[in-house]
């Protein structure tokens, strides 16, 4: 016999086993000690006696029965365990060649046993009519020396109590175990049997999971004759201390007391001191550690006074089920229904984004061949020009090399320079005088033409790196702000344009197979030129130069190249792309070029708003964290519930 203590009190069962002579002597003298020492153990034994005890008469039906005994077609193995309502044998069935469980019955004190045991025969045969996946299957009902007993599927496994976790962290695992007793309890109550003894131990946990109660009925039949207790005195409901009828709901109490006992690890206060000269007082929910619905499914069923308790068994598993869950089911739908806006605004936005960006990399793809179309026009009027009479000889006259070697008389040089300038101040030059900027100069580097000064020529032209890699014979393009033409101290056609850039070009000029001069024309970046080249991208288009200048736009800080950039500029919502320009055989002047695309109001604003797509996203994940909080807290995980019934 287990010796077990509980808040300084002995098990019901241990104290059952020691009124029915169970245990050594040692183990008995324990036990005895303790109910000498401990006045509600005494009350308790008190009780038990009253109801437990078989009268003198009667002990022969108490006989231990030896190992082979025949019972009928059951063949008697060994004592199982033995308690108030009886004593159980393992046995064998050779018919079904199966092993089962004998369960003899007593009857109580009220009348002899020839009174009781019409009805024990009549509560058992009820009994193994119920069929249920949570209840102990009853084989066979039948008598034995005029004692009735029935034999039921043999479970091997644990209790109740033992397979139950406390504390939070195995309360899912526990209210599976319960949930699947409790169908067990609702097919009684609805076959019109009462348990009348509901506890941990009349409820089995097999191997394979399946959850089984036992004992049904059981409690009542056998003590109907009882003057005043039937059952375990730490789970009755209040009305069986009050000695009213018990009926579904007073198991309901001892369910739902059980459970809580499972999930706390140790009973209540208030029915750990009840014993027969002080009945038990309202089970308080408040500042218990359980979440807040199953606390109120529990405060209901724990109810003192049984109308205020569920009107079924099936509706206590149907409260219990939903409390199971983390949150409500109507909490679940608003947040889902929050999380769909939230989740069909960004994937809108997304879309859009992804829309516009698209065509951002369109336009950005066509910008390069718009610039290098630029440089080829300008090479087309150059040639153009260079075509006009008599061009392309005063050119080669002017940069004969005898006259560079200093070979030539400086008359003749001079002759030379002053016949080249006025033939090609007297040309056409169709395409080039309605430049910004043109310099024409002859291979060693004199000037010939300065549209900004026609008549000034064979000064020295510029000292700037466009011009060297132009007379090594290799088209070159570049921007230029306003900055770089006062450092250059180059003269214009045209006034300075602060806030634009000169596109500048320079080609050289070939005759034969001679280089025998260059061009440098410019063209301010103007509006026109930045519409021109935004028609034919799809986008506006910004450009910025390598020396810090603008022409389109100017923003405060710099995008960076090959990534869309969202920019508030005074006022206006801009996305940006930009491309790196002047790359090896690109035929475009080195910098920064970007695409812009100005968003709309309907764009920026409505459902697609950025302050209302943040908010609903901040108050998701606010919602998810407390979601997740309340799955916590309850333990809940996504598996199928152990022993659990599809009833």
């Amino acid at each position: 016999m287990t010796i077990s203590v509980e808040e300084g009190h002995l098990d019901e069962n241990v104290l059952a086993r020691h009124v029915g002579g169970e245990g050594t002597e040692s183990e008995r003298s324990r036990v005895a000690e303790h109910i000498d020492a401990c006045d509600r153990c005494r009350e308790l034994v008190t009780a038990l006696v009253r109801t437990l005890v078989t009268p003198e008469n009667d002990l022969s039906s108490w006989r231990a029965l030896s190992r082979g005994t025949n019972l009928g077609r059951y063949v008697l193995l060994d004592p199982v365990g033995r308690g108030g309502m009886g004593v159980v044998y393992s046995a064998f069935d050779p018919e079904l060649d199966r092993k089962v469980a004998i369960k003899f019955l007593r009857a109580g004190r009220g009348a002899g046993p020839a009174a009781a045991r019409p009805q024990l025969l009549a509560e058992a045969q009820a009994i193994a009519r119920l069929s249920h996946p949570n209840i102990v299957t009853v084989h066979d009902v039948g008598t034995f020396d005029g004692e009735v007993f029935f034999a039921m599927e043999y479970v091997k496994g644990e209790t109740l109590r033992r397979a139950q976790r406390s504390g939070l962290s195995g309360l899912q695992h526990t209210l599976s175990l319960y949930s699947a007793a409790g169908h067990g309890l609702a097919a009684a109550h609805r076959a019109g049997i009462v348990h009348g003894d509901f506890k941990p131990e009349n409820v089995l946990v097999g191997e394979d999971g399946r959850v089984r109660v036992t004992d049904f009925g059981l409690a009542r039949a056998v003590h109907e004759h009882a003057p005043r207790f039937a059952g375990t005195p730490a789970y009755m409901a209040p009305e069986y201390w009050r000695g009213h009828p018990s009926d579904v709901r007073s198991d309901q109490y001892s369910f739902c007391l059980a459970l809580l006992e499972a999930l706390e690890g140790h009973r209540p206060e208030e029915v750990e001191a009840a014993s027969p000269s002080r009945p038990p007082e309202p089970v308080s929910l408040r500042r218990r550690n359980l979440p807040a619905r199953l606390s109120r499914v529990l405060a209901r069923g724990l109810a003192s006074d049984p109308a205020q308790r569920f009107p079924s068994m099936d509706a206590l598993l149907d409260a219990l089920r939903e409390a199971r869950l983390p949150f409500r089911q109507s909490t679940g739908l608003l947040a889902l229904a929050l999380f769909m806006v939230t989740g069909a605004l960004w994937i809108q936005h997304v879309i859009w984004e992804r829309r516009v960006d698209h065509e951002l990399f369109a336009s950005a793809e066509r910008l390069p061949e718009q610039l290098r179309a630029q440089s080829e026009r300008t090479d087309l009027l150059v040639q153009a020009g260079l075509r006009a009479e008599g061009v392309l000889g005063a050119l080669g006259d002017a940069s004969n090399m005898d006259a560079a070697l200093g070979l030539a008389e400086d008359e003749s040089r001079e002759d030379q320079l002053a016949t080249a300038h006025r033939t090609l101040l007297s040309a056409d030059l169709p395409g080039m005088r309605n430049r910004d900027a043109l310099l024409v100069a002859n291979s060693w580097g004199r000037v010939v033409l300065n549209l900004a000064t026609p008549d000034a020529f064979g000064a020295p032209a510029p000292d700037i790196p466009i011009l060297i890699e132009t007379m090594e014979g290799t088209p070159t393009d570049a921007l230029w702000s306003s900055a770089t033409l006062e450092r250059l101290e180059l003269p214009l056609v045209t006034e300075v344009h602060p806030d634009d850039l000169l596109l500048v070009s320079g080609r050289p000029v070939v005759r034969g197979r001679s280089i025998v001069g260059f061009v440098l024309t410019g063209r301010w970046v103007d509006g026109g030129l930045l519409e021109e080249l935004g028609r034919a991208v799809g986008a506006h288009v910004v450009l910025r130069a390598p020396d810090g200048g603008w022409a389109g736009g100017k923003w405060p800080v710099t995008p960076p190249p090959g990534k869309v950039v969202q920019l508030q500029i005074g006022g206006t919502t801009i996305r940006v792309l930009g491309i790196v320009l002047g790359q090896q055989g690109s035929r475009t002047p080195e910098g920064l070029a970007y695409v812009v695309r100005m968003l709309t109001a309907g764009e920026i604003g409505g459902l697609a708003s950025a302050w209302l797509r943040w908010g609903l996203l901040v108050i998701s994940l606010a919602v998810l964290a407390w979601l997740g909080w309340l799955t916590r807290r309850s333990g809940w995980y996504l598996r199928a519930a152990p022993g659990a019934s599809s009833s």
